[in-house]
């Protein structure tokens, strides 16, 4: 029998947000709106688009490994306005994320699938998924490329092509 996820208040998942994913170093994704609750020198564009060059930042991303709103008790300080990959965290597109200590020290025959995502996980995951493919709906027309700001190069890095991106919505 499966049971509502329970975060233990470990705080690892605001400590280690920093990751390298497809050769590529992110920070923690961020909606436009939600780039000012963090200081601006702690924020990077994560995607753009456009057709020869980058014309449109679609995405930010934290470049911290520590999200500066985690206090000593493990309790983040903006709790209800905090970003929707926090709300989701750790269930992201249909899966729980194996950063989460909850899952790393499952016992012995325990499985993901023993565990649900609450409602507000759920919520929280769907509305950052409906907000990507909008953005890329809204954004992204024929002969568009897409670019990832990779932090630890700090350079962009050419990703797809709308035809690609096409077979992917």
């Amino acid at each position: 029998m499966s049971e509502i996820f329970q975060c233990k208040k470990c705080g690892t998942c605001c400590r280690n947000l920093l990751e390298d994913i497809q050769d590529i170093r992110k920070g923690l994704l961020l909606t436009a709106k939600e780039v000012s609750l963090f200081p601006s020198k702690m924020i990077s564009h994560s995607l753009a688009i456009g057709t020869e060059k980058r014309k449109k930042v679609i995405f930010y991303q934290l470049n911290a490994n520590t999200c500066p709103h985690i206090d000593n008790k493990n309790e983040c300080l903006i709790y209800d306005k905090r970003p929707l990959m926090c709300k989701a965290f750790p269930y992201k597109l249909g899966n729980f994320s194996n950063k989460c200590t909850v899952f790393r020290n499952k016992k012995v025959g325990q499985f993901y699938s023993d565990f649900m995502p609450s409602e507000s996980q759920i919520d929280a995951s769907e509305k950052m998924d409906r907000y990507v493919r909008n953005c890329f709906k809204r954004y992204f027309k024929k002969g568009m490329k897409s670019w990832e700001y990779d932090l630890a190069t700090k350079k962009w890095i050419l990703r797809l092509s709308s035809e690609k991106l096409s077979e992917r919505l």
